[in-house]
């Protein structure tokens, strides 16, 4: 097999695609710039240049929209950046805009909504009200357990039929970090390389399940300090609705 640009990993062609996204797709082609060196030899041509590559960053748009009275964005743009970045290319590649978002109105008092995907390339992130917070209805005991995990305090109130959720120190902010914006950049992953922009590239448990993985294969490589390993020459640089 020729050596292509065209055959890379999806990591390596992320960072190609962040660093210079408005490249044609013959831009450092390796194929087609030896064949540029020999027809430029000879032409007696004795200095070659590579094609011109146009430096540029991808344009990313973080859109925040003031929170309502009692409500409040657990996280903040600089928070959002620094998770990109040390998740890699391969998250931010295709990313058009990251929304913190007010929550619908219509939204039911017995249902947390996080955050969710949109196609192509959107995530939006919902405000959240201040803690404590008074759900109605009794959890299922899955979501209990997560917001357990996560470090929130989780009181059930049977004869009421309601829950308490009081979310102490940072564990809101990690939450929404590394569990609700980890999981909607890894549906993001997974549509993106499909190549099919806005068709739903595979079934919904399937997605949600990719979304888990990206979620436990990154999270943890950011609490303990260390990015995900580079091959093939890479280089380093800088929708969840819970009932």
């Amino acid at each position: 097999m020729s050596r292509s640009k065209h055959t890379d990993p999806k990591a390596i062609r992320a960072l190609r695609r962040t660093r210079s996204p408005f490249d044609k797709r013959c831009v450092g082609d390796l194929s087609l710039r030896r064949k540029i060196v020999l027809q430029r030899e000879g032409a007696g041509v004795l200095s070659t240049q590579g094609l011109p590559n146009k430096n540029s960053h991808s344009r990313l748009r973080i859109i925040i929209q003031p929170p309502r009275p009692e409500f409040h964005h657990p996280v903040g743009e600089c928070e959002l950046l620094e998770l990109l970045n040390a998740v890699g290319p391969i998250a931010r590649y295709g990313l058009h805009s990251i929304e913190l978002a007010r929550a619908s109105v219509d939204a039911s008092s017995s249902a947390v909504i996080f955050g969710r995907y949109c196609a192509p390339g959107r995530i939006i992130l919902y405000e959240q009200p201040l803690p404590p917070w008074r759900l109605n209805g009794l959890l299922p005991s899955t979501i209990l357990r997560r917001f357990e995990r996560a470090g929130a305090i989780v009181t059930t109130l049977p004869a009421l039929g309601a829950t308490l959720l009081d979310w102490p120190e940072d564990t809101l902010r990690q939450f929404i970090l590394e569990d609700i914006f980890l999981h909607e950049l890894g549906h993001h992953v997974l549509q993106h390389y499909k190549g099919k922009r806005l068709a739903r590239v595979a079934r919904t448990r399937d997605h949600e399940a990719f979304a888990n993985r990206f979620v436990e294969k990154h999270r943890g490589s950011i609490k303990s300090g260390v990015r995900p390993p580079i091959r093939r020459g890479e280089s380093r640089s800088e929708g969840t609705v819970l009932p």
